[in-house]
């Protein structure tokens, strides 16, 4: 009887590892399939560019090359383009992008409402934004003139940012401790 028992646990055995290795082909071509397929190339386009093609790219993630973080607050800010003409303490934007405050990465939005919240162009708010291109008016139903905007956007900030006040109290005090 034990001869038979342990031929049976044996002959359980193996079917489970003959269903196992069955099943291990068809696992590994799902696999690579998902790694086969690299995520699609994200359009890089400047302010200019946004405006007259952003209807192509309705759902689908861009980036904006090219812009200063204007007028952050609440609600969002917005990815703008000056002209090469433009002086000192007047707009002279050559176009926005709107960016959806609520949708934003947090540490973004953070930093554009502390150090970009005016309208002018300020090297420390140079940036680039990737987003998802989003038509709110397309989705209300309204026909006609549309208004993109990028949603769920990160800002990459191009300018260093200046060192905290507590990094140099920091040093001072490395200083005087090594005296």
């Amino acid at each position: 009887m034990r001869g038979r028992f342990h031929l049976g646990a044996l002959a359980g055995g193996l079917a489970i590892i003959a269903a196992g290795t069955a099943l291990a082909p068809a696992m590994a071509r799902e696999t690579k399939a998902r790694h086969d397929a690299a995520p699609a190339p994200v359009a890089t386009l400047d302010v200019a560019a946004f405006q007259t093609q952003a209807a192509q790219y309705v759902g689908k993630p861009v980036r904006i090359e090219g812009c200063y973080i204007t007028s952050a607050n609440s609600g969002g800010a917005d990815c703008a383009a000056f002209r090469i003409a433009d002086l000192p303490g007047q707009v002279d934007w050559n176009g926005a992008v709107p960016l959806d405050g609520p949708t934003m990465e947090e540490s973004s939005f953070r930093k554009a409402q502390q150090i970009c919240g005016d309208t002018g162009k300020h090297e420390q708010c140079q940036a680039e934004v990737s987003g998802v291109v989003y038509d709110p008016f397309g989705d209300m139903g309204v026909q006609g003139q549309r208004n993109f905007e990028l949603r769920n956007a990160r800002i990459h900030w191009l300018a260093e940012s200046a060192p905290h006040k507590a990094d140099h109290r920091h040093v001072g005090n490395e200083r005087s401790a090594s005296r």
